[in-house]
């Protein structure tokens, strides 16, 4: 004999919709991971471009004779990709090396981002 436990079958609606709502949980999450990794991703690979693009100005101003160096700030217009970015290269004479700073700045996803190398340079 059967009794009214036993014959149930299948999944009731209360189920479905419980097991839905955590599969529209994890979905939710990982679209949201996804977008704010490919964020991170591209917002690295500008520091990454803006550290080479100070690295170069930094060496162009070492490759001028020391006594040609100009002390005072120059600023430049780039390009980070498609982003826009101020160069700025601050050079500061002391009595017996040039202190030279250079500034990349640029706005990404809302924020003011930067990277700044700074070096002396003695004369030989």
């Amino acid at each position: 004999m059967l009794t009214a436990g036993k014959l149930k079958k299948g999944t009731s609606l209360i189920e479905v919709m419980f097991a839905s709502l955590i599969l529209l949980i994890v979905i939710t999450g990982n679209s949201y991971l996804t977008v704010y990794g490919k964020g991170q991703i591209s917002l690295r690979e500008n520091y990454r471009s803006a550290l080479q693009l100070a690295t170069q100005k930094l060496e162009q101003v070492k490759a001028d004779d020391y006594y040609n160096i100009q002390e005072g700030e120059t600023k430049e217009n780039f390009s980070l990709g498609s982003l826009p970015c101020t160069v700025s290269t601050q050079i500061q004479d002391s009595n017996s090396y040039k202190n030279v700073m250079t500034i990349v700045c640029w706005t990404q996803m809302g924020k003011q981002c930067d990277v700044s190398l700074v070096t002396s340079i003695a004369p030989e």
